[in-house]
């Protein structure tokens, strides 16, 4: 989960020109169409325009905590840490939930407020969803002192291996091995950057080999049954596992023409859903999803 890193006078602008932008659009046809922009810009890029559109939804449904969430992911990529806390917290206000403590947490953490930080991220821990609990839990580590560690461009096994234990400690040193060795190879033969896949699986199953959800998913990188049979593997085997999920995603990204976000949307909601909706399906789940891995992916790279 990468911190904002723009400067404040950069995301002024963004503000400045996201507002000019919207002078010249049409009028806004409903509540539900402003929440669908502001959603439509967030994930392409455009925070600054994502958060004239929300203004504009707020205005008239103030208590919408999926919205405010979405304004406060904005504010959080353009650099604005406590603008960021203000609308998480009031997310949470209307609507408690796991996410809503992580990311209010996480922007008290950018904003240099480590006590209130602190507070949401125990209540985030508490979270039913797993990778909101694990999230949480990783923050609290770094808070503690140990700092969530980065994989320059070409580390070496040893770092990896030393990520891999980092988000599961309880992992034997063949298993911490066998991860990471698959990983490199997997990732060098299907030309898939290995962080990524270290960043999917760190979101999906913190790297516990035998992680399972009520849906079926099973495994480090949550192969659901029909998965991992019609590609052969057992996916409680950690090597069958990372070789099922990088071929899982590689086939995403090149059906959705290397587009990192699109293909992590199929991954975890199907190429159907992608591809029906036309983007990143607006389901909840996936779109924080898509979001979760790519700002931690953002972390490891140091960006």
């Amino acid at each position: 989960m990468a911190q904002a890193r723009r400067q404040p006078v950069h995301a002024g602008l963004g503000l400045l020109l996201a507002i000019l932008y919207m002078l010249l659009l049409p009028g806004i046809s409903g509540a539900a169409s402003a929440l669908a922009e502001a959603r439509t810009a967030y994930l392409r890029g455009d925070h600054g325009v994502a958060v004239v559109w929300l203004r504009s939804h707020l205005t008239r449904h103030p208590r919408d905590a999926t919205a405010w969430m979405w304004m406060g992911a904005s504010y959080y990529q353009l650099g604005y840490p406590q603008e960021a806390a203000a609308s998480f917290s009031e997310a949470y206000r209307l609507k408690p939930s796991g996410d809503s403590a992580l990311w209010l947490g996480a922007a008290c953490v950018a904003a240099g407020d480590t006590g209130r930080a602190f507070a949401a991220f125990q209540r985030a821990v508490k979270a039913p969803r797993p990778q909101t609990a694990l999230l949480a839990k990783q923050w609290l580590r770094n808070l503690s002192g140990r700092r969530m560690p980065v994989l320059p461009e070409g580390a070496t096994p040893a770092e990896y291996a030393h990520v891999v234990s980092w988000y599961n400690s309880s992992l034997a040193p063949h298993q911490v091995d066998a991860i990471v060795r698959s990983v490199l190879y997997y990732s060098t033969a299907y030309r898939v950057d290995p962080r990524l896949v270290i960043a999917l699986i760190a979101i999906e199953s913190g790297f516990h080999i035998t992680a399972h959800s009520p849906a079926g998913a099973y495994g480090l990188g949550q192969l659901m049954p029909a998965t991992w049979q019609s590609l052969k593997v057992h996916p409680g085997d950690p090597v069958a596992n990372v070789y099922g999920t990088v071929r899982v995603l590689r086939g995403q990204m090149d059906r959705f023409g290397q587009n990192p976000s699109l293909a992590l949307a199929a991954y975890n909601a199907g190429r159907g859903a992608v591809e029906r909706h036309g983007g990143i399906p607006p389901y909840r789940e996936t779109q924080w999803y898509v979001f979760n891995v790519l700002s931690l992916y953002r972390h490891l790279t140091g960006s």
